[in-house]
């Protein structure tokens, strides 16, 4: 059997939902991811490269990464908003478009199918998922709740279903 090899489009908020401890001396808060999302997230990894869809800034990201302690750095998706971004149900396709395009067309891409894992996933996210050219596996998580075992299983099932 052969199995896809997708990228796997994270979002942190909604999805992760780290919690922020104020650390004395630095500005921003130091985001704690639980052990149960550091174990999905690393199983996620061994399915294809993470990519951050996010608008967190990066220093915060790189802390998150930090406690992945990923064997491959993730990559990240460059978050650019429009003024008609704001008036669609999915916000960040627009970037996740332009960003696939690019890494395309510069022959960055190692991945045969996309999983993306948000919380804000709407119809315009479904229809480009049903005309995009390779397979497409959308996860949308309780944002109270986050990610799961079953999400997880989830992506791993889409890969098993083979090119």
């Amino acid at each position: 059997m052969t199995l896809l090899e997708p990228v796997i489009l994270l979002d942190i908020d909604g999805v992760l939902n780290p919690a922020l401890n104020p650390q004395r001396g630095i500005d921003r808060p130091l985001p704690r991811l639980s052990d149960m999302k550091r174990t999905l997230v690393r199983r996620l990894s061994h399915s294809g490269p993470i990519a951050w869809v996010s608008t967190w800034p990066a220093d915060m990201v790189a802390r998150l990464e930090a406690q992945l302690e990923l064997n491959t750095e993730p990559l990240r998706v460059t978050m650019v908003f429009r003024q008609a971004d704001g008036d669609v149900p999915t916000p960040k396709l627009r970037s996740v478009q332009r960003w696939l395009v690019r890494m395309e067309a510069a022959g960055e891409t190692s991945w045969d199918s996309v999983v993306w894992i948000d919380d804000v996933l709407g119809s315009d996210a479904v229809a480009w998922s049903e005309e995009y050219d390779q397979p497409v596996c959308l996860v949308r998580p309780d944002p109270a709740v986050g990610l799961t075992e079953e999400y997880v299983e989830q992506v791993e099932a889409f890969r098993s279903r083979g090119a």
